[in-house]
C-alpha cells in the first residue's frame, strides 16, 4: 500500500473534490484518481462514488473506516520521523512548566552543564496541559507535568515523583498574613487572581470551591506567574498556588488550607510509550528521580 496514496485519500475525504486535492499536492487530477483506484483494488471495496444528480463526491462507509485508520498511521509516521531526526541529532525535547522548572531546573542545569549534557537537551516551556498535548502528539520526548490526579494514558508512561500542597498566597500586609492556617470557606469575600486553564490550578481551585459550597470572586486570570505574584503583593487579590510556586524572595505569605480532603499538586515524569532508549534520556531521568527523592525527604 502506497503511503502517498493514503495521504491523497485522506485529503480527499476532507475536500470531497479531486481537483482541490490535486492542487494541494501539486499533481495532476488523474494522479489522485489512480491513487484511489489502487486503494480500492487493494482493499477490494469501493471507497468513494460520485452522486451525479447532486454533483457530490460521497465517501463510503468503507472509506470512512479507512480514513480513521489513516489518521493514526500518518500521526505515527510523523512521530517516527521526528524521533529518528532527534536520534540523529542526539537531542531531547524536554517539557518543563514554569512552576516545576523553578523547583527543579537550577539543580538540574548545574549537573547537566558539568556533564556536557545541556547541549543535547532542548527545553520546551508551557503549562502542564499544553505540554501534555505536545507529548501525545509526539512533539516532545518527555516532560515533568503537574496534575491533581495520577496521569493515566495508554500512549504515555507516567511516574509520580512528588506531591505538594496548594496554598492560599497573600501579601505580607494583607489582613490574612498573620494566619497560620485557614478554611477555604473563610475566603468568600476575597477577590482571587489565578493562573488560567493552561495550568492545573483552576481544576484544584474549582474542587475546593465546590467543597466549600460557594462561588469565589475571580477578578483576573493569566498564564504569567510573575504578573500574578506582583498583583498579590499589591493586594489586588489573593492567590491560590502550589506551595513550590512561591519562594522566599517573592516576599509573599503562604497559608495552608485546613479543608479535608483537598487536592494535591502531583508532579509526574511523563514520556511517550514508544520513545527510543537513549543514554541522554536515561541520565536525565535518573537525575530527576534522585533529585525528587531528595526534595521529598
Amino acid at each position: 500500500m502506497n503511503f502517498k496514496d493514503l495521504e491523497y485519500f485522506q485529503r480527499l475525504v476532507r475536500e470531497k473534490n479531486f481537483t482541490k486535492v490535486a492542487n494541494a499536492f501539486h499533481v495532476s487530477q488523474p494522479t489522485i484518481t489512480y491513487a484511489v483506484k489502487r486503494l480500492e483494488e487493494e482493499l477490494g471495496t469501493q471507497l468513494v462514488y460520485r452522486d451525479q444528480s447532486h454533483k457530490q463526491l460521497i465517501i463510503t462507509q468503507a472509506g470512512m473506516i479507512l480514513s480513521r485508520h489513516i489518521s493514526n498511521i500518518l500521526k505515527e509516521v510523523t512521530i517516527a520521523i521526528t524521533e529518528i531526526d532527534r536520534l540523529k541529532e542526539e537531542t531531547l525535547d524536554f517539557g518543563l512548566p514554569p512552576i516545576i522548572g523553578n523547583f527543579y531546573f537550577p539543580k538540574l542545569s548545574s549537573y547537566l552543564f558539568k556533564n556536557n549534557l545541556m547541549r543535547h537537551i532542548h527545553l520546551v516551556d508551557g503549562g502542564s496541559r499544553d505540554l501534555y498535548s505536545l507529548l501525545r502528539r509526539g512533539k516532545i520526548d518527555l516532560a515533568l507535568l503537574g496534575s491533581t490526579q495520577p496521569i493515566r494514558d495508554d500512549e504515555l508512561t507516567s511516574e509520580l515523583l512528588i506531591e505538594k500542597r496548594f496554598m492560599i498566597v497573600v501579601s505580607p500586609n494583607h489582613p490574612l498574613a498573620k494566619r497560620k492556617e485557614l478554611a477555604f470557606s473563610e475566603l468568600k469575600e476575597e477577590p482571587f487572581v489565578l493562573l488560567n486553564e493552561h495550568y492545573v490550578h483552576p481544576t484544584a481551585f474549582k474542587k475546593m470551591a465546590q467543597q466549600a459550597h460557594f462561588e469565589p470572586e475571580i477578578i483576573y486570570q493569566n498564564s504569567n506567574l510573575n504578573i500574578l505574584k506582583g498583583m498579590i503583593r499589591e493586594q489586588i487579590g489573593i492567590g491560590f498556588l502550589a506551595e513550590l510556586a512561591v519562594s522566599p524572595e517573592d516576599n509573599l505569605i503562604k497559608i495552608p488550607i485546613t479543608d479535608e480532603p483537598q487536592p494535591t499538586f502531583m508532579i509526574s515524569l511523563v514520556q511517550r510509550e514508544q520513545i527510543l532508549n537513549s543514554m541522554i534520556r536515561g541520565q536525565l531521568i535518573d537525575l530527576i528521580r534522585n533529585f525528587s527523592q531528595q526534595k521529598g525527604q
